[in-house]
């Protein structure tokens, strides 16, 4: 809904309203501290990055060489369960889903749809047309080293982890599709695909923790009201 139809359409019903608070109220609910974990636990307390450590050793302190990668780590069945977890956030069948939230907000604050327009691109960043999706100007978290025309993409750049962690949510936990598990054959390791995933989820993580930051702002500001007899 845009915000022309918002200033110019007909007037809200009360059970459309009602609709957009309990959608904010489940919101509020489901991301409340801990929804997440342990990714969450997984960020560098500095800049909430996901963060690898690279370890380098020479001998003559000029040929320098990667020995290590420190990378963060989660098994298989707990990062499908943080997987199911997130999956409110981007099924668009969710109450949760977050282009959802944004247009409760504006269904409950008309006034201030134009306002809210770089929170709905924000979302947009990761979350569109009901699942998440990569954005094709945006820089991945990190790069396989091979091209996704490697993996049938049928494109000259490189496989970004966005790409990989579609193909494993959509192909692996959630589904079973056959043309995303058969590129995901061709990733050098299962860890880079979890690492990948790990990478995608932090950034979904953030975009919601904005949205709860907002909702939360507009709700203590008087702009929305989430109160059930309002």
């Amino acid at each position: 809904m845009s915000f022309e139809e918002f200033s110019s359409g007909p007037a809200l019903t009360p059970a459309q309203q009602a609709l957009a608070r309990r959608r904010i109220r489940k919101f509020l609910q489901r991301t409340e501290p801990g929804f997440g974990e342990p990714i969450i636990a997984l960020r560098d307390e500095t800049n909430g990055s996901i963060p690898m450590h690279i370890h380098w050793e020479s001998a003559d302190e000029q040929d320098w060489r990667i020995v290590g990668v420190d990378k963060p780590h989660l098994d298989k069945r707990i990062l499908d369960s943080v997987i199911v977890e997130c999956r409110v956030l981007f099924s668009e069948t969710e109450d949760c889903y977050l282009p959802g939230i944004v247009k409760a907000l504006q269904t409950l604050s008309p006034d201030r749809a134009i306002a809210l327009r770089p929170l709905k691109q924000h979302v947009a960043q990761l979350v569109r047309n009901g699942h998440l999706a990569i954005q094709a100007d945006k820089t991945a978290s990190m790069y396989s080293g091979r091209l996704e025309s490697d993996n049938g993409m049928g494109q000259g750049r490189l496989l970004g982890s966005d790409q990989i962690a579609m193909d494993y949510i959509y192909g692996m936990a959630l589904h079973e599709d056959e043309d995303r598990r058969a590129r995901l054959e061709n990733v050098s390791s299962q860890e880079t695909i979890f690492q990948a995933v790990i990478l995608t989820l932090n950034d979904l993580l953030h975009i919601a923790a904005n949205v709860r930051e907002q909702v939360l702002h507009d709700i203590d500001v008087g702009h929305i009201s989430i109160e059930q007899n309002n």
